[in-house]
Parts: structure tokens; sequence; C-alpha cells
């Protein structure tokens, strides 16, 4: 993930997405990250129920939607190397459309999907979620994790049950249980410090506030979490939450997660 709006973007036509990633690794490293996602997610598959992420885009400015079936169609005829990338889609002449990534079960979802509607526990203070993945959830990167694969997502619920994932990962976890507190969150996809990253932003009281999932500052307060008009170092350039996947309409930067320079692509229908 952290190289995820670094790659070249390759054109592609209709039915085929936009990789933003390129990641080299060794046969081998693929076997062995083959065996080790097979591990996790039957781990993972004993300590929770099983989330549908079926579904299907509802695409603005389209007639047809964009089914989870074409997606992994699309996909299936990669190598296992390449389905490991994040994808961004064009549909129907449509650009940056949505999202999907390859999860634990080794099929691409797409990205609203990942956010089950999953909180660990109910709490009434918004700061609890961010404090419980500083002391639960370890930072790890993909290809270290699942040797050499690129970029593995997990829902919300496995994020909180698989001790170790990397920054989208804590995203959507966050994500999904501030939704859950009646908070507008969405995962954002961009850049940190020029590396690709994700992170959440929460509208509270009007209020945008950038929230760095992954990080282990124990915050056990909302009011020291930062503004994100004051957040130096993050590019944005897409956004979605449970429902709405959003791209940014301009190439400048931006601080600001609601605007003109914003627009809803797609809508994601679950089922």
């Amino acid at each position: 993930m952290r190289q995820l709006l670094a790659g070249t973007l390759l054109g592609m036509s209709l039915m085929l997405p936009e990789l933003i990633q390129q990641w080299q690794a060794l046969p081998a490293e693929q076997s062995l990250g083959e065996n080790r996602l097979t591990a996790i997610h039957n781990e993972v598959a004993d300590v929770q129920v099983k989330d549908s992420q079926r579904g299907s885009v509802v695409i603005s400015g389209s007639s047809s939607p964009l089914t989870e079936a074409m997606v992994q169609q699309a996909v299936a005829k990669r190598s296992e190397h390449e389905s490991s990338y994040i994808s961004i889609w064009n549909w129907q002449g449509l650009e940056s459309v949505t999202a999907s990534a390859r999860g634990l079960d080794k099929l691409h979802h797409f990205a609203n999907s990942y956010l089950v509607g999953f909180q660990p526990f109910e709490t009434k203070s918004l700061w609890v979620p961010l404090y419980t993945l500083a002391i639960r959830k370890e930072y790890q990167y993909d290809h270290l994790q699942y040797a050499g694969l690129a970029d593995i997502w997990q829902t919300s619920r496995q994020a909180y049950y698989q001790k170790r994932g990397d920054c989208e990962d804590h995203a959507i976890l966050l994500a999904d249980w501030l939704i859950n507190l009646g908070v507008d969150a969405r995962v954002a996809l961009g850049t940190h410090q020029g590396e690709g990253h994700a992170w959440v932003v929460a509208i509270v009281d009007n209020t945008e506030y950038l929230l760095e999932a992954t990080s282990k500052r124990r915050q056990s307060s909302w009011q020291a979490m930062p503004l994100a008009a004051l957040a130096e170092g993050y590019e944005v350039e897409f956004q979605f939450n449970r429902d709405y996947f959003w791209a940014k309409t301009t190439s400048a930067p931006t601080r600001r997660y609601r605007g003109n320079h914003w627009i809803r692509k797609s809508q994601f229908i679950r089922g």
C-alpha cells in the first residue's frame, strides 16, 4: 500500500482497470505468500461470521452497473501476483469510478465492501476506536506478511481479529467503527510524504479531522485529533465509505475533503 499511487498508471479500455501499483516478487515468494494468505484467512474465519462482500456499483452517468462478477472475471485473467494489486476502474468512458482490491479470500472486492458494518464493542467516546487500534494492532507491510504479495486488504472485522496489518487495514477498521458511532468517516487513498498511503477523514460538527489510523500514540481525547486543514504531507486522491466512492476533480493538492473539487463517482449496492 505504501507504493499505492506512486506507480505508473497503465491505460486500459472499457472493462479493464488501471493498475496503480508495481511490485516485483520472486516466484518462490509468491508461493509462500499464497500459503500465508490461506493460513491467515482460515485463522480469521475461526473467530468471525462470514461477512458478505458481494455487491455492484451504480455509476453516475452510466445506465449499466459494474458488478463484482465483472471485476473478478477481469482479474482472473491476471497472474496471482498481478491480482494482488489495487485497481482503479474505468467504466464506459468514465474514469476512476471505483476501486477494488484483493482480500484474504484471494478474490477482488469493491473497496466499499471491506467496511462490513463491524464494531468490536459499543462506546460513546469517539477517541476509543483509534486508541484501541493503537494498543491492539501491529503495523506490518503486506509484502512482508504475505511473502511478496503486493497488497491484500482485510475487512473491518478481519482487521480487528488479525493481529497485523498495514495502513488500509487500520483505516478500514477505524472508519467502519466511527460510522457505527454516527460519524461521517471515510477512508482516504493517496500519498503521505510521497509514498502510497491510506488514512481516515472524520467529519464531526462540520469540521474535518485527519486520523492517522496507523498511529500508535494512545490519544484519549478527541480534542487531540488533528484538523485535516493543518495536516501536512498528505495528498489525497480518492475517498470511500460503506456506500460511496469519491474522486478528486483536479490535480491540485488539497486539504479539504468536501467541496466542488470532489465528485461522487459511484454508489455501492451490497447484496
